[in-house]
Formats: C-alpha cells, structure tokens, sequence
C-alpha cells in the first residue's frame, strides 16, 4: 500500500477538466492536491464544459446530457452504496444499490468520489471496483458515463493510501495550487467583494504552496509540517468573504477572530490591519470623473482597494479609458498586471471594453510582458 504518489508535471485546475472530459469515459483519475485548491469544484467544470446546467449537489435537470452525483469519500458509509437483502421468494441474498443514481434515468453518469483515498476500509472494494469497472455493487451504470476522484497528497500525513494495483488501473495526476491572478479571474466570476480580492492581490503569497521550494518562512499557507488547521486557501479565502462583507456590522473584534480562524492567524492579521485602511481610499466616482488629477493612494492596501472598487464600477468605454489612465500613474507594476489579467483574460462585459479600448491596447503594446499570468 502506497501513501506517497508524485506525478509530473502537474496540472491546473482547467488541464485537469478537460483531461477528464475527453478521456474519463475510458480511464478513471485520481486527482490529489494540497487541500483546499478547488478538487471538489472539478465537477461542477464538467457540467460547465458540458453545457450542463448542474451546479451543486442535490440539482437535478432531466434536460442535461449528464447526470451529476457527488459522494464524499470521507463520510461514506456501508449502505451508501449497496447492501445485501434476503428475497424470500427465491431464497437466496441478493445484493440491492441504493438511490445515490437515478436507475430509471438512461442518461450516462459524472460520478465522483471526493476523498476517495480515504473512504473506509471496509468499503474499499466496492468503490474500487466503481473505480475499475463502472458498476455501483452489481449493477453498471450507464453507458458512458465517467468516474474520478479526488483526495490529498500523500505525504501530507492525511491517511491518504492506494493500493499498487489498483493505482496502476487508473491515472493519477496531480492538480497544482493557482496563483492569485487566476484566483482573482474565478472571484470576480463569483460573486466575491472587491475588498476580499484587493486583498488577495495584495498578499500574493497566499497562493503559494508548500512544494513550491522552501516556505518556512511563509505562515499564511497549509504545510504538513505545522499543526496549524486554519490557513489561507484558495477555499477559505471565498469563504472568509462573508466575514469581510460584514466587517463593519461584526465589528473589529469578532470579524478578526472569525477571519484568523477561517483563514489562519497571520493571513488573519493581515486583513485586520488591511481593513482598517477602506477610509483612505479613492471612491471609483472620484477617479472616473478626474483619472489623472485625483489624489493617488500612498498605502498600497489603499491603491488595491481603490482599484478593485473601481473595476465593478466600470460600465462604458470612458469609464474604461478614465481607469487605465488612472492604473498607468500607479509606480506598481504588480497591480498593473493584474488589472491586465482581471480585464484582458476574464470574461463579461469587462473584457469587451478592455479588447476595444484604443489606450488599454496602446499600454499593452507598450508593455507586453504584463501578459503573463505567473503560471
């Protein structure tokens, strides 16, 4: 039994969908990441790339090509899956599936097994032979249909195992951590405040990873070596945005204390202070209607927040034109390039401006390299 599986190169989140999208009918993967980079969203991009409307556990749409089920691993029990029952009849036991699919429903299955390497066990062989074979208990599932799953690396000492021959049957691939600027394209694509993304903009190594060379150093982030269970995610940043929306109603003191537990002690610290900074900055009004003779912030927390503000605020083309004059004062080339990300590889509204803005054009054939994402 093997607890330690390395696989190289490693993909982002985006490889990792289409990999299983076109070729997960035929082989099943097995996804592992540090925690909290997005593994579980990895279903909700194959209803995405599918056309599909499915979102979440629990949705359920008769027109979608697919059906979606959810199983987590970690809370799996024996009958969740099939259990054998004593037909009077016949005289015999007779293995019974449970409702985790809809049997009448003909249409091929996206099935996936959140934790998978740590589920029971006791129960291992019945999810490893859906893992192999497509069957849930005794009975196939449709024709078509796809299963990966998705758990932890290894060495992270989470009582992630497989087995040598199960894991030479299916394709394990390794999902890498995204750095800020794709995680700042999906927030702004989901709804997260301004303020927690000009955080995030501002405090990049957050979105470092622990197999990233040394990072002692760094406290904000997961590392198997510290007993630390709160720290900065791709995950518990979003869910720490309820906190930052609520700032002023929860108060200095308890919004604190919630972020530094959802978010650890040092990230949580960082926004504290990062907080207490939303008065010196520059309301998008002020900078749409005077770009080039408004005060500019000389607090970076300040400038971040200015510009995150700004760019829900943009609507027309001269509110594009009077932001990117704006973003052109600024000495800061790391927000420069993020502004080139947020508008120039998201999508929306934003995007289209910025492709047909003759100035936003003009400051990226001047400077090219800001094209870059990191990655």
């Amino acid at each position: 039994m093997s607890s330690v599986v390395n696989t190289v190169p490693s993909l982002d989140i985006e490889e990792v969908a289409r990999l299983i999208e076109t070729v997960g009918e035929h082989v099943t993967f097995i996804v592992l990441s540090e925690p909290g980079v997005g593994k579980t969203s990895l279903l909700t991009l194959q209803a995405i790339r599918n056309s599909d409307q499915w979102r979440k556990p629990g949705d359920y749409f008769p027109t979608d090509k697919y059906q979606y089920v959810y199983v987590d691993g970690g809370t799996l029990r024996e009958n969740d899956l099939a259990m054998y029952m004593p037909d009077r009849d016949n005289k015999r036991v007779e293995q019974y599936v449970t409702n985790l699919i809809n049997w009448d429903d003909s249409r091929p299955v996206v099935l996936m097994f959140d934790e998978v390497l740590k589920i029971p066990k006791l129960l291992k062989p019945l999810v490893t032979r859906a893992l192999l074979e497509r069957y849930i208990g005794d009975r196939p599932l449709p024709l078509h249909s796809k299963i990966f799953g998705t758990s932890n690396n290894g060495n992270e000492g989470l009582n992630d195992t497989i087995e040598a021959h199960v894991g030479n049957r299916v394709g394990i691939i390794q999902m890498r951590k995204a750095n800020h600027k794709r995680w700042l394209l999906w927030a702004a694509e989901n709804g997260i405040s301004p303020m927690t993304r000009a955080f995030a903009a501002l405090y990049p190594s957050m979105f470092a990873s622990y197999r990233d060379g040394d990072q002692s150093n760094n406290p904000d982030i997961y590392n198997p070596r510290s007993s630390n269970v709160s720290f900065a995610s791709l995950r518990s940043i979003a869910k720490n945005d309820h906190v930052v929306r609520n700032w002023q109603l929860l108060g200095d003191t308890v919004a604190r204390a919630a972020s530094c537990g959802i978010i650890g002690q040092s990230a949580g610290e960082k926004l504290a202070a990062f907080m207490n900074l939303q008065s010196d900055a520059v309301a998008p009004a002020a900078i749409l209607k005077d770009p080039e003779g408004v005060p500019m912030p000389d607090k970076p927390a300040a400038l971040f927040m200015s510009v995150f503000n700004l760019l829900d605020a943009v609507e027309t083309q001269d509110d594009m034109t009077a932001t990117m004059k704006f973003i052109q004062r600024s000495s800061s080339r790391e927000l420069q390039s993020i502004f080139v990300a947020m508008t120039l590889q998201g999508s929306g509204a934003l995007k289209k401006l910025a492709k047909n803005n003759a100035l936003v054009g003009s400051f990226i054939q001047q400077n090219p390299e800001l094209l870059h994402d990191g990655e």
